[in-house]
């Protein structure tokens, strides 16, 4: 028979979810009681030696039997030294330490067990290897929202995470959600728990006006605004958050081309598909999805995707909607003033405020 694993590693760049995978797992091991035994260490730490202090604690801690006897639960929590950082993975100190770690691992008194939660781990060290020949390992990494179709995993994320609390969101809602908070699965569940307590046990069901009254926009939502204020011709209101992005130090070449290149792509090519093959946003949004998903292979391609290949759908959808006052020939010059603009960012000394403002009155006029 098998034996029992002793050691759980729950690592990556979503470490919230890490960090909850973990603590249900000290909670499933220790019964869910805070025995004598059991023992909780910060393993966050700046330093070498703040780094070789929680490894020495751990050690002691695992090497330690219970004073009553029984079962042993170790969780070293918050670990940012195994990745690849002067403090961390690149100090020998710090190797030493977990190399020592490991082998107490592979001896561990019997009804001992660790659990360990880490932000990032050098997947490229020895140590990573030994862990995974002796240990649970499990990675957590983060969505990464430069990919197309990051939005479909975040909504996918969301909706996983409040169906425990019995939320329910519209399309509208659920989209100005996504677009508001980050990848993070931790800030995620912070605004749904804000969302609970705002509607109260009566009213679970998430508006669009709930989302704006209680998520606060996140420094990528500010992207998405500015899109969303591009399309509804809010020309003020995309001034307004471009101009509070530069007075943070955020790029003007970043602005360009994460809110308003992709905008105005996305316009055109819609409209193009609206001219060239009849797409209709009066039957609604099911029936423009059916639609959209028979086109031919040739105007498929200028739809966005999802990360597992279908078509982003609801994107185009509300794109459509913003568009009935736009016409191709328009939608064109406004693509051209676009490119005209970024060359103008890239290759001249002009003053950048001037040259986002305009086009964003060209775009909105």
């Amino acid at each position: 028979m098998a034996s029992e694993q002793t050691s759980f590693v729950y690592f990556g760049g979503d470490e919230g979810a890490a960090a909850d995978a973990a603590a249900k797992k000290y909670e499933q091991l220790n019964g869910g009681t805070e025995g004598w035994g059991n023992e909780v260490i910060d393993g966050m730490a700046s330093t070498v030696d703040e780094a070789t202090q929680a490894l020495r604690r751990t050690c002691d801690a695992l090497q330690m039997i219970s004073m009553f006897g029984g079962r042993k639960v170790v969780w070293l929590r918050g670990v940012n030294f195994m990745a690849d950082t002067p403090s961390g993975a690149r100090s020998e100190d710090v190797l030493h330490g977990i190399d020592e770690l490991i082998e107490i691992l592979q001896n561990m008194p019997a009804e001992t067990f660790l659990v360990i939660s880490a932000t990032d781990v050098d997947k490229r060290r020895t140590f990573f290897k030994k862990l995974n020949s002796i240990a649970k390992v499990q990675e957590f990494a983060s969505i990464d929202i430069t990919r197309d179709g990051w939005e479909g995993e975040v909504s996918a994320l969301t909706l996983k995470l409040a169906q425990p609390l019995g939320l329910k969101f519209d399309n509208a809602a659920l989209e100005l959600f996504v677009q508001r908070v980050n990848e993070s699965t931790r800030q995620i569940s912070g605004e749904l728990a804000k969302l609970d307590t705002y509607l109260g046990q009566e009213n679970r069901s998430v508006t669009e006006e709930d989302v704006q009254t209680m998520v606060p926009v996140s420094r990528h939502g500010v992207i998405f605004e500015i899109s969303r204020a591009i399309e509804r011709r809010n020309g003020q209101l995309a001034i307004r958050l471009l101009s509070e992005q530069l007075a943070q130090g955020e790029q003007a070449i970043t602005i360009m081309r994460a809110a308003i290149v992709p905008t105005v792509r996305r316009r055109y090519c819609v409209r193009l598909l609206i001219d060239e093959y009849g797409l209709d946003t009066r039957r609604g949004y099911r029936n423009f999805e059916s639609v959209l998903n028979a086109l031919p292979d040739e105007a498929r391609k200028l739809v966005p995707r999802k990360k597992d290949g279908s078509l982003s759908c609801y994107t185009i959808y509300t794109t459509a909607l913003s568009l009935k006052e736009l016409s191709l020939t328009q939608a064109k010059q406004q693509l051209f003033a676009c490119a005209k603009a970024d060359r103008r960012l890239v290759s001249t000394q002009a003053d950048v405020r001037d040259v986002l403002h305009t086009l964003i009155m060209t775009l909105t006029a």
